[in-house]
């Protein structure tokens, strides 16, 4: 599966606009970038382990606002990170 980041997440993934990841489910997704990325896991996760609400969550085009780690995720899936904009 595609997982994406955009704007200041990109310097955290090597300035990889796109991640392949094999996995089953959004956990297994989540897992994988805390792994290999340990500069990313205190920008995009909050102290109690959840996502930073600065940052938002889309699956598949929709966006999550209530991320379920069991959701099941297949190949042809794709996750997106975007960072929150504070409209003024």
């Amino acid at each position: 599966m595609k997982v994406k980041f955009s704007g200041s997440l990109l310097r955290f993934v090597n300035y990889d606009r796109t991640v392949d990841i094999d996995a089953e489910s959004l956990g297994d997704v989540l897992r994988h970038l805390h792994d290999a990325y340990p500069g990313l896991r205190p920008v995009l996760w909050d102290a109690d382990g959840s996502l930073a609400p600065v940052h938002r969550l889309v699956v598949n085009d929709e966006l999550v606002t209530e991320p379920d780690l069991a959701m099941p995720l297949g190949e042809a899936d794709h996750v997106a990170f975007l960072t929150a904009v504070a409209g003024g």
